[in-house]
């Protein structure tokens, strides 16, 4: 029996080969044909890495602009929702620094391309932590009713501790409420209120919820003036 010739031996996987081959290539050259398309996306500024016992004590963006330049149906395809912009502080020292953001901090896909990053500097504040116990003024907003002032203002707990940066605690001198309405009220009264803290990094940390009891009164009476004393003659 005359042996098959080398061409013909295993026929079949030699057929299956090139059709992958084939079907590869031609995957392959219908993505480098794919026209370019840019689209423009605004993701979430995150921060990795914080040093221990420090905290950014700078306000920032919560996010970012950036133009990517990619495949028509890798950019359509593409997830916002999944892309963020990272800055990394592994060894930061205390202190101030602008941060640059390149291309490689945003997390695309390999076959698409980063071509504008707005903004692309990005200041961060890293301070020492800090803590610091504070008396907590009420936030009053509006006018009571006609004929009446206030009185008296409590808060209890009378004081809050805060937790933040060095530098914006020693500025501080009070923490206050979130704004609690006076107007058109004609009688003492008690609501809950949040104890807020404005200042970039700081919390509070213990008297977040407090109770506000506004005491109103009547306002007093004008006195009138007393009628001047006039001088008969001779005097």
């Amino acid at each position: 029996m005359m042996s098959r010739p080398a061409l013909l031996r295993n026929l079949g996987t030699k057929i299956l080969a090139l059709a992958i081959a084939i079907l590869v290539w031609f995957v392959f050259s219908a993505q480098q044909r794919e026209r370019l398309s840019e689209r423009t996306y605004r993701i979430p500024l995150s921060v990795a890495n914080v040093p221990a016992q420090a905290l950014i004590a700078s306000p920032l963006p919560p996010t970012i602009e950036v133009r990517l330049r990619g495949p028509f149906t890798a950019l359509r395809e593409l997830d916002p929702g999944k892309l963020e912009a990272v800055i990394d502080l592994t060894g930061a020292p205390p202190g101030e620094k602008i941060y640059r953001l390149d291309p490689e901090d945003i997390n695309v896909p390999q076959q698409v391309e980063v071509i504008a990053i707005a903004p692309s500097e990005i200041r961060v504040a890293l301070d020492a932590t800090a803590e610091k116990t504070l008396p907590i003024a009420a936030r009053l907003t509006g006018a009571p009713a006609p004929g009446y002032e206030v009185g008296q203002v409590l808060v209890e707990p009378p004081v809050a501790r805060l937790l933040g940066p060095n530098s914006a605690l020693s500025r501080m001198t009070s923490a206050q409420t979130d704004p609690v309405s006076i107007a058109d009220r004609a009688a003492d009264f008690s609501v809950p209120a949040t104890v807020i803290a404005d200042d970039p990094g700081v919390r509070v940390k213990e008297g977040q919820v407090v109770t506000v009891t506004v005491r109103l009164r009547p306002v007093a009476p004008a006195q009138p003036s007393p009628a001047p004393v006039r001088k008969g003659p001779g005097r």
